[in-house]
Protein backbone atom coordinates (compact mmCIF):
# COMPACT_ATOMS: atom_id res chain seq x y z
CA UNK A 1 0.00 0.00 0.00
CA UNK A 2 0.94 3.66 -0.80
CA UNK A 3 0.27 6.77 1.34
CA UNK A 4 1.99 10.13 1.43
CA UNK A 5 4.07 10.95 4.74
CA UNK A 6 6.66 12.85 5.84
CA UNK A 7 9.67 11.66 8.47
CA UNK A 8 9.32 12.11 11.72
CA UNK A 9 12.12 10.42 13.01
CA UNK A 10 15.13 7.90 11.71
CA UNK A 11 17.45 5.27 13.79
CA UNK A 12 19.89 3.39 12.53
CA UNK A 13 19.30 -0.52 12.60
CA UNK A 14 22.64 -2.83 11.64
CA UNK A 15 24.98 -1.67 9.29
CA UNK A 16 23.08 -0.62 6.05
CA UNK A 17 19.16 -0.42 7.59
CA UNK A 18 16.90 2.30 9.73
CA UNK A 19 14.24 2.33 11.56
CA UNK A 20 11.65 5.15 10.26
CA UNK A 21 8.72 6.97 12.48
CA UNK A 22 6.47 8.25 9.58
CA UNK A 23 3.48 10.43 9.83
CA UNK A 24 1.17 8.96 7.03
CA UNK A 25 -2.32 10.45 5.74
CA UNK A 26 -3.65 6.39 5.79
CA UNK A 27 -2.19 5.07 8.70
CA UNK A 28 -1.21 8.04 11.16
CA UNK A 29 2.01 7.80 12.67
CA UNK A 30 3.92 4.58 12.22
CA UNK A 31 7.27 2.50 12.71
CA UNK A 32 9.00 0.82 10.12
CA UNK A 33 11.89 -0.91 9.08
CA UNK A 34 13.81 0.51 6.05
CA UNK A 35 16.50 -2.18 4.69
CA UNK A 36 19.08 -0.54 2.55
CA UNK A 37 17.98 2.53 3.63
CA UNK A 38 21.65 4.00 4.62
CA UNK A 39 23.02 2.38 1.57
CA UNK A 40 20.55 2.47 -1.26
CA UNK A 41 20.17 5.40 -3.17
CA UNK A 42 17.47 3.88 -5.51
CA UNK A 43 15.32 2.51 -3.25
CA UNK A 44 14.65 5.76 -0.89
CA UNK A 45 16.47 8.67 -3.53
CA UNK A 46 16.18 11.03 -0.60
CA UNK A 47 12.91 10.68 0.34
CA UNK A 48 13.77 9.65 4.09
CA UNK A 49 15.16 13.24 5.20
CA UNK A 50 13.45 15.85 6.38
CA UNK A 51 11.99 19.05 4.58
CA UNK A 52 10.51 16.38 2.24
CA UNK A 53 7.08 14.99 1.67
CA UNK A 54 7.16 11.40 0.00
CA UNK A 55 4.92 8.45 -0.97
CA UNK A 56 5.76 5.72 1.30
CA UNK A 57 5.24 1.76 -0.16
CA UNK A 58 4.45 0.31 3.08
CA UNK A 59 3.52 -3.15 4.16
CA UNK A 60 2.38 -4.74 7.23
CA UNK A 61 4.09 -7.31 8.94
CA UNK A 62 1.45 -9.58 10.82
CA UNK A 63 2.09 -10.33 14.34
CA UNK A 64 5.42 -7.77 14.09
CA UNK A 65 5.96 -4.22 15.75
CA UNK A 66 7.25 -2.68 12.45
CA UNK A 67 5.95 -2.21 9.32
CA UNK A 68 8.18 -3.01 6.27
CA UNK A 69 9.07 0.07 4.30
CA UNK A 70 10.06 -1.06 0.47
CA UNK A 71 10.26 2.38 -1.11
CA UNK A 72 9.57 5.72 -0.92
CA UNK A 73 10.12 8.48 -3.51
CA UNK A 74 9.60 12.23 -2.98
CA UNK A 75 6.43 14.09 -4.31
CA UNK A 76 6.93 18.15 -2.88
CA UNK A 77 10.58 19.11 -1.76
CA UNK A 78 11.36 21.91 0.55
CA UNK A 79 15.29 21.40 1.22
CA UNK A 80 15.62 25.17 0.02
CA UNK A 81 14.87 25.62 3.45
CA UNK A 82 17.69 23.80 4.67
CA UNK A 83 19.97 27.06 5.48
CA UNK A 84 17.44 28.87 7.25
CA UNK A 85 18.33 27.31 11.05
CA UNK A 86 15.25 29.28 12.56
CA UNK A 87 12.75 27.76 9.74
CA UNK A 88 14.45 24.24 10.40
CA UNK A 89 13.99 24.78 14.05
CA UNK A 90 10.13 26.24 13.71
CA UNK A 91 9.43 23.18 11.75
CA UNK A 92 11.12 20.82 13.78
CA UNK A 93 9.39 21.78 16.52
CA UNK A 94 6.03 21.28 14.85
CA UNK A 95 7.46 17.47 14.07
CA UNK A 96 7.89 16.96 17.33
CA UNK A 97 5.26 17.68 18.23
CA UNK A 98 3.24 16.05 16.16
CA UNK A 99 5.12 12.38 16.84
CA UNK A 100 4.76 13.13 21.15
CA UNK A 101 1.21 13.76 20.72
CA UNK A 102 -0.43 11.68 17.66
CA UNK A 103 -1.86 8.20 18.35
CA UNK A 104 -0.17 5.45 16.85
CA UNK A 105 -1.92 3.90 13.61
CA UNK A 106 -4.56 6.30 14.33
CA UNK A 107 -4.75 8.69 10.46
CA UNK A 108 -5.53 11.65 11.28
CA UNK A 109 -5.06 13.17 7.77
CA UNK A 110 -5.95 17.13 9.27
CA UNK A 111 -2.65 16.45 11.08
CA UNK A 112 -0.81 15.97 8.28
CA UNK A 113 -1.99 19.11 5.41
CA UNK A 114 -1.29 21.01 8.65
CA UNK A 115 2.44 20.03 8.76
CA UNK A 116 2.46 20.61 4.84
CA UNK A 117 0.59 24.12 4.88
CA UNK A 118 3.29 25.09 7.65
CA UNK A 119 6.50 24.08 5.42
CA UNK A 120 4.57 25.74 2.44
CA UNK A 121 4.46 29.01 4.31
CA UNK A 122 7.93 28.50 5.87
CA UNK A 123 8.99 28.54 1.96
CA UNK A 124 7.02 31.54 1.42
CA UNK A 125 7.01 33.40 4.16
CA UNK A 126 10.02 32.48 6.32
CA UNK A 127 9.54 31.14 9.88
CA UNK A 128 6.87 32.89 12.33
CA UNK A 129 5.80 32.72 15.54
CA UNK A 130 2.15 33.39 14.82
CA UNK A 131 1.90 30.77 12.35
CA UNK A 132 3.17 28.57 15.06
CA UNK A 133 0.66 29.89 17.81
CA UNK A 134 -2.17 28.87 15.16
CA UNK A 135 -0.31 25.44 13.90
CA UNK A 136 0.09 24.27 17.97
CA UNK A 137 -4.00 25.58 18.57
CA UNK A 138 -4.62 23.53 15.77
CA UNK A 139 -3.22 20.51 16.45
CA UNK A 140 -4.51 20.03 19.97
CA UNK A 141 -8.15 20.95 18.78
CA UNK A 142 -7.42 18.25 16.15
CA UNK A 143 -6.40 15.59 19.00
CA UNK A 144 -9.08 16.93 21.54
CA UNK A 145 -6.47 18.63 23.64
CA UNK A 146 -7.31 22.37 23.10
CA UNK A 147 -7.08 24.69 25.84
CA UNK A 148 -10.30 26.45 26.90
CA UNK A 149 -9.72 30.24 26.10
CA UNK A 150 -13.31 31.56 26.38
CA UNK A 151 -14.33 30.83 30.02
CA UNK A 152 -12.72 29.35 33.10
CA UNK A 153 -11.66 25.57 32.34
CA UNK A 154 -12.27 24.35 35.63
CA UNK A 155 -15.99 26.24 36.28
CA UNK A 156 -16.72 27.24 33.32
CA UNK A 157 -17.83 30.89 34.57
CA UNK A 158 -16.25 34.23 32.90
CA UNK A 159 -12.85 35.23 33.48
CA UNK A 160 -12.37 38.28 35.06
CA UNK A 161 -9.51 39.80 36.07
CA UNK A 162 -6.56 37.80 37.59
CA UNK A 163 -6.96 35.08 35.07
CA UNK A 164 -3.97 32.50 35.48
CA UNK A 165 -3.20 29.61 32.93
CA UNK A 166 -3.12 25.81 34.09
CA UNK A 167 -2.21 23.37 31.35
CA UNK A 168 -2.91 20.42 33.31
CA UNK A 169 -6.50 21.78 34.40
CA UNK A 170 -6.84 22.58 30.73
CA UNK A 171 -6.50 26.66 30.05
CA UNK A 172 -7.40 29.96 31.55
CA UNK A 173 -8.70 30.02 34.79
CA UNK A 174 -11.00 32.31 36.55
CA UNK A 175 -9.21 34.08 40.00
CA UNK A 176 -11.59 31.84 42.28
CA UNK A 177 -10.33 29.01 40.64
CA UNK A 178 -6.65 30.18 39.96
CA UNK A 179 -6.45 29.82 43.77
CA UNK A 180 -6.33 25.87 43.93
CA UNK A 181 -3.77 26.13 41.30
CA UNK A 182 0.14 25.03 42.05
CA UNK A 183 1.31 22.87 39.39
CA UNK A 184 4.18 23.16 36.69
CA UNK A 185 3.48 25.56 34.28
CA UNK A 186 0.79 27.53 35.94
CA UNK A 187 1.00 31.22 35.19
CA UNK A 188 -0.03 34.40 34.96
CA UNK A 189 -2.14 34.96 31.67
CA UNK A 190 -2.36 38.65 30.46
CA UNK A 191 -5.41 39.43 28.61
CA UNK A 192 -3.71 40.17 25.48
CA UNK A 193 -2.29 36.84 25.54
CA UNK A 194 -5.24 35.74 25.93
CA UNK A 195 -6.88 37.96 22.80
CA UNK A 196 -3.62 36.85 20.70
CA UNK A 197 -4.56 33.29 20.65
CA UNK A 198 -8.18 33.56 20.37
CA UNK A 199 -7.31 35.32 17.16
CA UNK A 200 -4.46 32.60 16.45
CA UNK A 201 -7.19 29.78 16.73
CA UNK A 202 -9.44 31.57 14.66
CA UNK A 203 -7.76 31.41 11.23
CA UNK A 204 -8.61 29.57 8.16
CA UNK A 205 -4.86 28.99 7.14
CA UNK A 206 -2.12 29.09 8.87
CA UNK A 207 -0.62 32.48 7.17
CA UNK A 208 -3.31 34.32 8.26
CA UNK A 209 -2.19 34.36 11.53
CA UNK A 210 0.54 36.88 10.86
CA UNK A 211 -1.99 39.41 10.01
CA UNK A 212 -4.62 38.46 13.09
CA UNK A 213 -2.25 38.99 15.74
CA UNK A 214 -0.36 41.40 13.77
CA UNK A 215 -1.40 44.40 16.60
CA UNK A 216 -0.58 42.47 19.79
CA UNK A 217 2.77 43.37 21.71
CA UNK A 218 6.14 41.31 22.22
CA UNK A 219 4.85 40.41 26.26
CA UNK A 220 1.73 39.21 24.92
CA UNK A 221 3.58 36.85 22.33
CA UNK A 222 6.19 35.88 24.60
CA UNK A 223 3.37 34.73 27.40
CA UNK A 224 0.97 33.03 24.69
CA UNK A 225 3.90 31.22 23.27
CA UNK A 226 4.63 30.33 27.15
CA UNK A 227 1.10 28.98 27.54
CA UNK A 228 1.24 26.81 24.13
CA UNK A 229 4.36 25.08 25.10
CA UNK A 230 2.97 24.51 28.56
CA UNK A 231 -0.20 23.20 27.48
CA UNK A 232 1.78 20.67 25.14
CA UNK A 233 4.32 20.09 27.71
CA UNK A 234 1.60 18.93 30.09
CA UNK A 235 0.30 16.98 27.15
CA UNK A 236 3.30 15.26 26.49
CA UNK A 237 4.28 15.11 30.17
CA UNK A 238 7.89 16.44 29.37
CA UNK A 239 10.12 18.88 27.98
CA UNK A 240 10.57 18.46 24.20
CA UNK A 241 14.00 18.90 22.67
CA UNK A 242 13.31 21.28 20.13
CA UNK A 243 11.76 23.72 22.32
CA UNK A 244 15.62 24.26 24.40
CA UNK A 245 16.95 24.64 20.77
CA UNK A 246 14.05 27.44 19.46
CA UNK A 247 15.36 29.38 22.59
CA UNK A 248 18.74 29.66 21.60
CA UNK A 249 17.74 31.24 18.60
CA UNK A 250 16.34 34.92 20.23
CA UNK A 251 13.99 37.25 18.85
CA UNK A 252 12.79 35.01 16.44
CA UNK A 253 12.53 31.79 18.28
CA UNK A 254 8.45 30.94 18.17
Amino acid sequence: MTTDGLLLRSTPFGEADAVVQLFTREHGRVSALARGARSSKRRFAGALGLLVLSDFELKHRPRADLWSLESALIRRDWTALAGDVVAVAHLSYALEVVRELSPIGIAEPRLLDLLVELHEVMAERGPSPPVLRALELAVLETLGHAPVLDACAACGGELGAGVLFDPGRGGALCAGCAAQSRGIGVRGFAEGARQLLRAARSVERLVDAIAATAAFDDSDRAAARDAMVGMIVAQVGRPLRSVEFIAKLGHRRG
